[in-house]
């Protein structure tokens, strides 16, 4: 995807300097701030900008703009509070002081699993694509959630920009207690509500197929997690020891137990 980096108009010092630095680091295209950011991608050839001000940088693209937000995490941990189940937390054996998050997106399951293991667990996230990886660093680092635990539970995480593949490749055998994917869905959830185009525009479809399945495994040492549709035809795969999904839900959780 071709991206650059831009500002929030009328940015201070402090913004620019950030910007400049990041294009910069990252060997991409700098751009002063003009007025609009739809006409600046036509002018430039762009597909996307990072931009950067007083607040956490979030991506713009024409599909949409995608800022760090903690979203459903928050109802979610309420009612774990409440003494509620989660969906997946469920699914965490219960001596687990290790996931990997191989896909991070709006990291909201990292924030999840990095909460409920408290301070016995780590969570290291991994997210390939660079827009996504850039919002969600600086998100985990400044934003705060409702009180400490939640303001934590964030600065925890461990977030890399590596592909799954890759990283699961020259994973060394049983390095995580359990490896969890919940890869972008080939057919999404329709509703009103999942108005994301932004992320979706930024967000890398890279397939799960058996044979990554095969890295996970190897690199695991007690369980592989995976949320998908639930006629995900990766269920059919015959790795899959358990499928957790009710009627009318629209997502399943497949469960390799080694």
């Amino acid at each position: 995807m071709n991206i650059a980096v831009t500002t929030v108009l009328k940015p201070d010092a402090d913004s620019l300097r950030r910007a400049r630095k990041k294009a910069e680091d990252l060997r991409t295209a700098f751009y002063e701030r003009e007025k609009n950011l739809f006409h600046m991608s036509e002018k430039y050839g762009e597909e996307g900008f990072l931009v950067y001000g007083k607040k956490p940088v979030f991506f713009w693209s024409k599909e949409g703009t995608y800022r760090f937000h903690l979203g459903t995490a928050v109802l979610r941990i309420f009612e774990m509070r409440k003494g509620h189940g989660d969906r997946l937390c469920n699914l965490l054996p219960g001596d687990c002081t290790s996931v990997l998050d191989c896909t991070f997106g709006q990291g909201r399951d990292s924030v999840i699993l990095s909460w409920y293991l408290r301070k016995c667990g780590e969570v290291i996230s991994l997210e390939r694509s660079r827009p996504l990886y850039e919002v969600g660093k600086e998100g985990l680092a400044a934003l705060s959630g409702q009180d400490g635990e939640m303001t934590e539970a964030l600065r925890r995480i461990q977030l890399l920009h590596a592909d799954f593949r890759g990283f699961l490749e020259t994973a060394a055998p049983n390095s995580f207690d359990v490896i969890y994917f919940d890869p972008m869905f080939r057919y999404p959830v329709k509703r009103k509500e999942n108005s994301i185009e932004g992320f979706r525009s930024a967000a890398v479809y890279d397939p799960l197929t058996e044979d990554i399945l095969q890295f996970a495994m190897r690199a695991a040492r007690k369980k592989v997690i995976v949320k998908e549709r639930p006629f995900s035809a990766l269920f059919r795969t015959g790795l899959f020891t358990e499928i957790h999904g009710k009627r009318g839900q629209t997502t399943a959780y497949g469960v390799i137990k080694l």
